[in-house]
């Protein structure tokens, strides 16, 4: 059991370099559902900036495809992601609290977990994501702009869907009428590598949590153009 004056020690280190620009977030909850390409960037970078409870929600297993772009480690093939993501967490945060779950989250839920600050849904469909937009409508119906499907509500989670596709990406915040995901929650492979969930998901991050003053949309956005701005940016200084 490590000493109770050596763990604040070693956290005290740990967040040294950055408490100066970040606020604290270690009463903050997140709750991140589906632990695939994105989802494991996420509760990893959530746990960096000191987000105190991860909420974790997937019923699936590592596999060896899923070692090309995502922390997984390959001892974790055929464990639930949940217990993988779990250990990774716990591997450079000891002091945050693991909550995981090894079952499909549901709209319905949220009434249990109406207390979370963030709710990611890196699921591969819509499915969660129409869910939730169903029950807001019921629930909220009198706080939604007659001329948006955007609920930012104050005592809701911030919301974030994100998906991606090769190099396309698409970011939603609090907009539950957009999107580029199938319907039914079947999965589909697509083209795949570390780059573009990596990038989305360090973005998503700064958005949801670092970030005061949040935006209210959808973002579409190839990362190979990323490149093509600094290069297009370079020139026009020379």
């Amino acid at each position: 059991m490590e000493d109770g004056n050596i763990a604040r020690s070693r956290s005290e280190e740990i967040n040294l370099r950055q408490k100066d620009i970040l606020a604290d977030y270690s009463d903050q909850i997140a709750l991140i559902v589906g632990l695939g390409g994105i989802g494991n960037w996420i509760a990893v970078q959530a746990a960096l900036l000191g987000v105190g409870t991860l909420v974790l929600f997937d019923d699936d297993k590592v596999e060896t495809s899923n070692l090309n772009r995502t922390l997984f480690k390959l001892s974790h093939v055929g464990e639930y992601k949940t217990k993988a993501v779990k250990e990774l967490v716990l591997e450079r945060r000891k002091n945050i609290i693991v909550l995981t779950n090894e079952e499909k989250f549901k709209a319905e839920y949220m009434t249990k977990y109406s207390g979370v600050d963030y709710l990611f849904d890196c699921t591969d469909s819509t499915r969660l994501k129409n869910e939730l937009a169903e029950q807001f409508k019921t629930q909220f119906r009198t706080l939604k702009s007659e001329s948006s499907d955007n609920y930012n509500l104050p005592f809701a989670p911030k919301y974030a869907k994100l998906g991606y596709d090769g190099f396309y990406a698409t970011m939603c915040f609090d907009d539950f009428s957009t999107g580029k995901w199938g319907e039914d929650s079947s999965y589909t492979v697509t083209p795949s590598f570390f780059g573009t969930p990596s990038i989305i998901s360090t973005l998503a991050i700064i958005e949801m949590v670092i970030k005061t003053n949040n935006i209210s949309g959808t973002v579409n956005m190839n990362v190979r153009k990323i490149l093509n701005q600094i290069h297009e940016t370079s020139e026009s200084q020379n």
